[in-house]
């Protein structure tokens, strides 16, 4: 009885391993995305006029299918600036994107938002707060 109480233990221990890792058509586990954002930093500072450089990698052990950018502003959840660019039969991508800040009237604090997804769906997403100076 005791061997089927810790039997039925361990596999109460490891159905929620067996269940976050899914594996796509081809047997490969699927992992979630990793995203790095090397710029900006939290809190930066950028101008009304000037560039907003979003900077950093998105790694996968599936082929990464997209990578987005999206910046919204903090207070009111508007889309300031949003980008998706495909990618091609690669895991790995560094990704550089440029967006010359306009239309900031008032100091915002904006949401800097890329989001990687893999070609069986599966995404990952990292944020960072900038403020925007008019």
């Amino acid at each position: 009885m005791k061997t089927n109480i810790r039997l039925y233990a361990l596999i109460l221990a490891l159905f929620p391993l067996a269940v976050s890792c899914k594996k796509d058509d081809n047997g490969t586990q699927n992992l979630p995305t990793e995203i790095v954002i090397q710029m900006p930093t939290a809190g930066q500072i950028v101008l009304n006029g000037t560039n907003l450089r979003v900077e950093g990698t998105v790694t996968d052990n599936n082929v990464i299918a997209n990578v987005t950018l999206q910046i919204r502003n903090k207070t009111t959840g508007a889309v300031l600036y949003a980008s998706t660019v495909p990618t091609a039969n690669v895991t790995f991508v560094r990704y550089i994107y440029n967006w010359t800040v306009s239309g900031i009237t008032t100091q915002t604090v904006a949401t800097v938002k890329v989001t990687g997804r893999d070609v069986g769906g599966n995404e990952g997403f990292k944020e960072v707060d900038v403020t925007l100076e008019p």
